[in-house]
């Protein structure tokens, strides 16, 4: 993610827009961030994941209850979290193309 300072942005408006459309952007004042610039192709990505991702906890939720209720449980051990957190990645990396 490319990072540039407030005062830049202002100066280079032109080329900070033409930035923002291959990358997000940081933008930093006095060297602390205050805010992300996304193209609106990455927002709409975004939120497009993020309602796949809504979905999928409210259906993992009534599963999961269900099979509570039927008695199909599993230990939540390290190696069972661990199997969960390959399976997140897996699905964030498909997510992402």
């Amino acid at each position: 993610m490319k990072t540039i300072s407030a005062k830049e942005a202002k100066n280079a408006f032109g080329s900070f827009l033409d930035s923002a459309q291959r990358e997000p952007v940081m933008i930093t004042k006095r060297e602390r961030p205050i805010g992300i610039f996304f193209s609106m192709h990455d927002v709409e990505a975004l939120i497009q994941v993020s309602e796949a991702f809504k979905k999928d906890i409210h259906n993992g939720i009534i599963s999961g209850i269900a099979d509570a209720e039927a008695g199909r449980v599993t230990e939540c051990n390290q190696e069972h979290i661990n199997e969960l957190k390959t399976k997140l990645r897996a699905r964030l990396a498909v997510a992402g193309n």
